[in-house]
């Protein structure tokens, strides 16, 4: 089985990759071009796993002996789902591989934004020893506040369980039917997004990024949230408004927010929200610990030989097959 690799940034990459696969490691160039000398090593692949190079009908189209494309992690909008349904070959990501990682890091966003740690942190790594003993702390606990979960799935369902151990009421809003065991086990109540962004004290969102989310979290949205409330993501950059989040941030509209994505990766320099204030910004790493990165290897190679080997493959998203 000859697997590429379409995966740059990772030095350990060598060490991940089965004694008996034939590999190749590849990547696309500037603007997602793949070049020709890259394409002539495609010709007799059987499998992809990549993670955010684009798949595309060019690439598609010089890998004629492809059996599988199998992204390396949960979303898949690099992916030209339609091209390679035309072409027979099944598309699979790797659905809940990282729920847990990405949960934690939902929550750690979630207490340091409301208990204010970076700034606090800030504060006394600059000598300052602010302690603001008042009724009014813009601090709040979270017990008996409402979360609204937008994207109820694996990793949705993995925080509303942490949150409502935290003694949080759950509502959430989902366009998919929802095990109404998965509800019931966290008490969760379905809300009309409108509503859910109204009535929440903290809204995350765990959407995929598709036509219904792009935009979804726009200047009208965050305007229905309370002024104490605050927003967090660790779904996709391109759901929410990025200008508009800093604007209500900066007119204390919004008490805070967390957010681990951004519409151009890395970060560009101009990105609207680095110079919005209370907000903790980490560099797209929810979904990345020892455990999910290891759990993502096992089961993509796995995964990869049961299409090579003519069985039906796992998570398929774009219905070959299936």
């Amino acid at each position: 089985m000859k697997i590429a690799y379409l995966y740059r940034g990772r030095p350990d990459l060598k060490a991940m990759i089965p004694a008996d696969v034939d590999s190749v490691v590849l990547d696309a160039g500037p603007g997602g071009v793949w070049e020709d000398e890259v394409l002539a090593q495609m010709k007799d692949v059987d499998a992809i796993l990549v993670s955010t190079e684009p798949i595309n009908e060019q690439l598609l189209a010089a890998s004629p002996n492809l059996k599988i494309v199998q992204r390396m992690g949960v979303g898949y909008d690099n992916v030209d789902l339609e091209a390679a349904a035309k072409r027979g070959i099944p598309c699979c990501n790797l659905a809940g591989v990282n729920k847990e990682a990405v949960a934690e890091h939902g929550m750690l966003m979630i207490l340091s934004v409301a208990r204010q740690l970076a700034t606090h942190h800030n504060n006394v790594m600059e000598g300052k020893w602010k302690r603001l003993l008042r009724s009014d702390v813009p601090v709040f606990e979270l017990p008996g506040k409402t979360m609204g979960i937008v994207g109820l799935g694996n990793t949705g369902y993995e925080l509303a369980k942490r949150t409502f151990a935290h003694g949080m009421r759950i509502v959430y809003n989902d366009i998919r039917d929802i095990d109404p065991e998965r509800v019931k086990s966290v008490e969760a109540v379905f809300m009309e997004k409108d509503d859910l962004f109204r009535e929440s004290d903290v809204v995350s969102i765990n959407t995929d990024l598709n036509d219904q989310s792009r935009g979804m979290v726009d200047a009208r949205r965050i305007g229905l949230m309370k002024p104490s409330a605050i927003l967090v993501c660790c779904a996709r950059g391109g759901i929410i408004d990025e200008p508009a989040l800093r604007d209500a941030l900066n007119e204390d509209r919004l008490a805070g927010a967390g957010i681990d994505v951004f519409g151009t990766e890395p970060i560009d320099p101009n990105c609207p929200l680095l110079s919005a204030k209370n907000v903790i910004l980490t560099p797209h790493v929810a979904g990345l610990s020892r455990e999910s990165m290891s759990r993502a290897y096992e089961w993509a190679h796995e995964n990869a030989r049961r299409a090579v080997n003519d069985q039906q493959p796992k998570w398929v998203v774009n219905g070959v097959g299936s």
